[in-house]
Order: C-alpha cells, then sequence, then structure tokens
C-alpha cells in the first residue's frame, strides 16, 4: 500500500452525477449521507495525514469551499477517487490494499473510478492538475495510458441508492465509527450530553446504535438498531425507528421511520410514517405526512420510469421541500428541490413547484420567496444567509427550468379551491 503520510487525494465528480438529481443538485455527490458518513468524511478519517483536494462542477466550487474548505496545494503524490463511490469503510479499504506504489488507473465495470499518479514517475507538472476541470478529469486519467486495474465496487448510479446501500452498509460503518462513541450499554453507543430517558426501548439485536452528541430522546420511543443519530438531534415522544435509519446532524424525528436517510437539518417533527426514503437537508414533513413504500400487488417499484428491482421504496427529496399536514406521498415519487406539497402526490413533483393537486393548482414557487424562506429557516437554525447561499439557490433555479416547462408548470399563486 501507498505511504497515505505523503499523498494528495482528489475527490473528482464525473459526468454522470446529473444522474443522481435532486440529491445533487445542491450538492457534491461525496457530501451525499449514506451509512452514517459522507465519503468526504470518510476520506478524511481513513486518511487523516492526506490532504484533500475536490473538483465539482463549475456552479458547486463556492458552496464547496464555503463547506468544505478544501486544500489547494498539490503533491507529487495523488490518489483520484471518483465522488459516486459509495461511502463504505470496507469499500475504502479494499480500495488502500489495491495502492501499491505504481502510477495505474482504477475501474468499475469499465468506468473510471479511481487513480493513483506519481507526478514525477509520470514527468508531469502541479499546474497541471491544479487546472483540471470537473467535465475533464476522466479524460485526463483515460489520456495517461496507464496500467488498469478492475476492482468490484458499489458506486452511486441512480438517487434511490442512497436508500438501498444505506441499509446494505450502515451496520458494518457503525462498527467503525462506534470506536469514537462511549458504550451507553451492550450495541449502544453515545457521544457527549447524550440525553437518554429510562422510558425507551434501545434494540440493538439487530443492529448497531449510534447516538452523535448533543442529542435527546424523549420517553416512550423504540429505537431499533442498526441506526445512526447524529448530532445536536431530537427524537420525539412515542417515536419508533427502525431497521437502517440513518440521519444527520440537527434532525428532529417523530412517528414511524423505516430504513430511511435525512440529510441532515431537516424535520419530521410530527406523527406519520416515513419508509425507504431520502429527505435532503431543510426539509420539513407536515404532521400525518405518509410516504408509500410498498406497492398494493407488492411488484418492484419504478422510478422516474426505471423498475428498480426494489419491493420496498418510498420517495427521494430535493433541500428545502415541504409537505403540508395530512399530505400523502406515492410509492417511488421524486420530489425536487424547493416543493411545497399538498394532498395527495400521484406524480414526480419537479423542483420550485407548489403542488396541490387535489385543489387543481400546480404551479411554480417562485425564486425570490425561495430565497426569503431560506433565510428564515437558516435563522431558526443559528445560520446566516451568505451570498453563496442565495447563488446556488439561484443557479439550481436556473438548471430546473426546462424540467418546469416539460411538466407544464406556469408562474401563479397558489389557491385551494
Amino acid at each position: 500500500m501507498t505511504n497515505k503520510k505523503s499523498m494528495k487525494i482528489i475527490l473528482f465528480e464525473d459526468n454522470q452525477v446529473k444522474n443522481l438529481y435532486p440529491i445533487t443538485l445542491t450538492r457534491p455527490s461525496f457530501g451525499i449521507l449514506c451509512g452514517g458518513i459522507t465519503l468526504f468524511d470518510l476520506v478524511k478519517k481513513e486518511f487523516p495525514d492526506s490532504q484533500i483536494g475536490l473538483i465539482v462542477r463549475d456552479y458547486l466550487i463556492q458552496s464547496v469551499e464555503q463547506k468544505y474548505k478544501p486544500t489547494n496545494q498539490t503533491d507529487n503524490k495523488i490518489l483520484f477517487l471518483n465522488a459516486r463511490i459509495v461511502p463504505s469503510f470496507e469499500v475504502i479499504k479494499k480500495l488502500s490494499k489495491k495502492l501499491i506504489g505504481k502510477s495505474q488507473v482504477i475501474k468499475h465495470q469499465k468506468q473510471i473510478i479511481g487513480a493513483y499518479l506519481d507526478l514525477k514517475e509520470l514527468g508531469l507538472a502541479a499546474a497541471k492538475i491544479d487546472q483540471l476541470k470537473q467535465a475533464d478529469v476522466e479524460k485526463f486519467l483515460a489520456g495517461l495510458k496507464l496500467k488498469n486495474i478492475e476492482i468490484d465496487l458499489p458506486i452511486f448510479d441512480q438517487p434511490w441508492q442512497v436508500v438501498t446501500y444505506n441499509e446494505e452498509i450502515l451496520n458494518a460503518n457503525l462498527n467503525e465509527l462506534k470506536n469514537d462513541y462511549y458504550e451507553k450499554q451492550p450495541g449502544v453507543f453515545v457521544g457527549k450530553n447524550v440525553k437518554l430517558p429510562k422510558e425507551i426501548v434501545l434494540n440493538s439485536s439487530h443492529g448497531l446504535i449510534v447516538i452523535g452528541s448533543n442529542t435527546e430522546v424523549l420517553p416512550f420511543c423504540h429505537l431499533v438498531g442498526p441506526l445512526y443519530l447524529g448530532n445536536n438531534c431530537l427524537v420525539r415522544e412515542f417515536t419508533v425507528l427502525k431497521y437502517s435509519c440513518c440521519f444527520g446532524d440537527v434532525c428532529k424525528v417523530a412517528g414511524e421511520i423505516e430504513a430511511s436517510v435525512m440529510q441532515g437539518f431537516t424535520n419530521k417533527n410530527h406523527y406519520g410514517f416515513l419508509g425507504y426514503s431520502y429527505l435532503g437537508e431543510w426539509v420539513n414533513l407536515g404532521a400525518g405526512t405518509v410516504t408509500s413504500n410498498l406497492k398494493n400487488n407488492y411488484s418492484s417499484i419504478r422510478m422516474s420510469g426505471v423498475d428498480t428491482s426494489c419491493q420496498f421504496l418510498g420517495s427521494i427529496f430535493g433541500d428545502y421541500s415541504r409537505t403540508a399536514v395530512n399530505s400523502t406521498i406515492y410509492t417511488g415519487k421524486v420530489i425536487g428541490v424547493n416543493c411545497h406539497l399538498y394532498g395527495t402526490i400521484t406524480t414526480d413533483v419537479p423542483s420550485f413547484t407548489n403542488y396541490a393537486k387535489d385543489f387543481n393548482c400546480v404551479v411554480e414557487f417562485s425564486l425570490d420567496k425561495s430565497i426569503d424562506l431560506q433565510k428564515i429557516v437558516f435563522a431558526r437554525r443559528g445560520k446566516s444567509q451568505t451570498k453563496t447561499d442565495i447563488d446556488l439557490l439561484k443557479k439550481v433555479f436556473e438548471l430546473t427550468t426546462t424540467d418546469r416547462k416539460l411538466n407544464k408548470i406556469k408562474k401563479g399563486k397558489i389557491l385551494f379551491r
């Protein structure tokens, strides 16, 4: 294995990242939470002495620099990793064993997912690496004509795979993450200042339970592993969390939730059911919201016209989307960024849409209102809205204009007739 201490790691987005919309409309693919960790944080943890560089789509550069603070300095030895690699400890360790100190390209099913480059060996200038753009990385690596090694690794190809891979890798990842926590009882690991009342059930017989610092669980809850709860979360009374739930920091959860992922800063604060679903950041589900995750005929579920081969699959929510009270969402629906949902949702919903089909009203949710609302929800969590945050919303609105036109979403006021 190559020397971790003298290496720079570059996480790069490839040209298939659009297949993960709406999840990756607002974030780089290495920022997807799955299995209790993102790929960015996993690489930081597994390669603590290495610098990390990031190559992303142009419109994400400012927001990525704001959040991740990448390293600009280039080392002579560089490990490129595709940002769509599933954040599994087992996968990263498997990759590490393949690094033998010689320049090489790593492929998965003939697709480039990584490369190890010794710049001195190849006679490459560091400036050449620094000038790489996101759209050119794969072509550059392929053009080096290095030895290729094939390795079978999981990689995100479709948005629903965040849910399916989370279920697959969560317990194994928690077995690694638990080392940073205190074992409260067998199979249950907690951070600092975690509040767990006596009147709850912590069932780790199906998998580990890991709870981040300053998280509070209120009485009469039933928590079933494998389960990851991030920092500063709140679990309301009478909540049931079961079978591969994964919640990022600053989430409020209640009701019944099964095999679902919440990216962070998201609320499901009331009764209702969420199953086999993914929720981005700053999502809010109103009281009584229910997602269907099983068809009446028990057949496999289609998402965006593609057969997922999943019998159980709920919904995908982009960032900033919200549901009104008693909203009902059919199986396999994709909800874009900044959507407001009312009543029964039977179709996919394009980004920036007010969807109230039950009331014969489906209209655009304006960019101005989205910016105003972002400022409000940020302030509720002690976060200040920056120009970079606003610019990202503007760009995502622009990128999704065609989708709204194709779905005949017009400007107008939301009316309930």
